[in-house]
């Protein structure tokens, strides 16, 4: 019997790159179980978001952070984060990765707070006993989705709102940054959706602005304001993030075709960028870190 817990999809993203995700009437979140190596391309959605690796190695990037993965390692990505992970098979094993996303319209009726609130597995609040907790849960979870039994949606709910409770009672690190709207809309998803989509072209703040219908000066100052950091110093993490992939999880290239391919001007440029965020040069991380 199939449950359908373990089909792996990459997501559906509509035009602002918000994920589209097909819950289940039955579940507050949609569960899934990463089996394979695969990119999930960066997207959000209004729920939050917990992943727990069991085997495989790879990254995950929220909001322009990049970690590697590895067993062990455990992921909350807050409501509205722009996330991504790359799923890389480690000595030999393929990935395992337990991935649990609430839906945020559902979850907005039982507690009303929850898109206010950014949340993290290292929260001040947070013990090591709660962050074994939440592993212990998402175990939990990774057991109940191979059960077939006729209580099974009984156990998965009552994992998921645990979890949930647990997440927003000890993880939360501080309130969400208050979104920008205009006519009702937020204003810096669609943004941040074509940055996702259009990286590697010669972007430019007064590009951007003309699109987007603002002056220069306005734009620069809703961007800041809506995403913490200013538009060069976010197109520059894409670049980055993307730069990553290809040197780390593609067949060796040169730097200046990794340069070229993520939007870097020059390979000067991507090199220095790339030193200050890994603390290395592109090189000499890509032999530090073999496949």
């Amino acid at each position: 019997m199939d449950n359908g817990f373990d089909a792996v999809r990459g997501p559906v993203l509509d035009k602002d790159f918000c994920e589209q995700a097909m819950y289940s009437s039955k579940y507050l979140a949609l569960i899934l179980v990463h089996r394979e190596r695969e990119i999930v391309p960066a997207h959000w959605h209004s729920g939050l978001e917990i992943n727990y690796v069991v085997e495989g190695s790879g990254t995950v990037t929220v909001d322009e952070r990049v970690e590697p993965l590895k067993p062990g390692k455990l992921c909350i990505s807050s409501p509205y984060a722009v996330h991504s992970f790359v799923t890389e098979n480690r000595d030999g094993r393929p990935p395992l990765i337990v991935s649990v996303s609430f839906d945020g319209e559902r979850v907005k009726q039982v507690y009303g707070f929850a898109e206010r609130f950014l949340l993290s597995p290292d929260a001040p609040g947070a013990t090591d006993e709660d962050r074994g907790r939440m592993i212990s849960l998402c175990l939990e979870m990774l057991d109940a989705t191979s059960s077939i039994a006729p209580e099974t949606p009984l156990r998965i709910n009552a994992l998921l709102y645990e979890m949930l409770y647990l997440a927003y009672r000890r993880f939360v690190v501080g309130p969400r940054r208050h979104p920008i709207t205009r006519n009702g809309r937020n204003v810096i998803q669609p943004i941040i959706g074509y940055l996702e989509s259009h990286h590697a072209e010669p972007l430019t703040s007064e590009e951007l602005a003309r699109r987007f219908g603002y002056s220069r000066e306005h734009f620069s100052r809703v961007f800041k304001e809506g995403t913490g950091i200013g538009f060069k110093e976010y197109l520059t993490g894409l670049r980055l993030e993307d730069a990553y992939q290809q040197l780390m999880y593609r067949d060796v290239r040169s730097l200046s075709r990794i340069a070229a391919d993520a939007g870097f001007p020059s390979v000067r440029i991507f090199s220095t960028a790339f030193r200050r965020r890994y603390g290395a040069s592109p090189l000499e991380y890509r032999n530090a870190h073999p496949r």
